[in-house]
């Protein structure tokens, strides 16, 4: 159920990775919305604390889903906080929920596929046949 071994510390390193590249970017994203569009809640509703919670739901996640081993479990549990974002920015932030679910969910993303790809190539044979030598 769970990885072990050098597959775990390279999905480790990988989801800490996306984790640190989140942290960055999204202060990044909403300065560049706040200067071309205004600020996040000036209309409606301030959605600051959503957007808090779901900024900790994501770094939360990353370690969970480095350490999962069935794909449906990983994809799983990353599907949490962009139903999240989804649910409280679907309606009257169409640009916002782009950024909070296609940005975090692709860096998740390429980080599950490149740890399967490294734990699907790195396998240790299952027999080392040495009648030949």
């Amino acid at each position: 159920m769970f990885l072990r071994g050098k597959p775990l510390l390279i999905a480790l390193a990988l989801h800490l990775l996306v984790a640190l590249l989140y942290w960055a970017l999204i202060p990044l994203g909403m300065n560049w919305y706040r200067d071309h569009f205004g600020f996040a809640s000036h209309r409606d509703i301030g959605l600051g604390i959503a957007q808090f919670y779901l900024f900790w739901m994501f770094l939360c996640a990353q370690p969970l889903i480095a350490v999962l081993r069935p794909l449906f479990a990983k994809l799983l549990v990353l599907a949490i906080p962009l139903a999240f974002a989804s649910w409280t920015l679907m309606h009257n932030h169409p640009l916002r929920l782009l950024y909070f679910t296609l940005g975090p969910g692709l860096l998740a993303l390429a980080a599950i596929v490149t740890s399967a790809w490294y734990a699907s190539h790195n396998r240790l044979p299952a027999t080392t046949d040495t009648a030949d030598a």
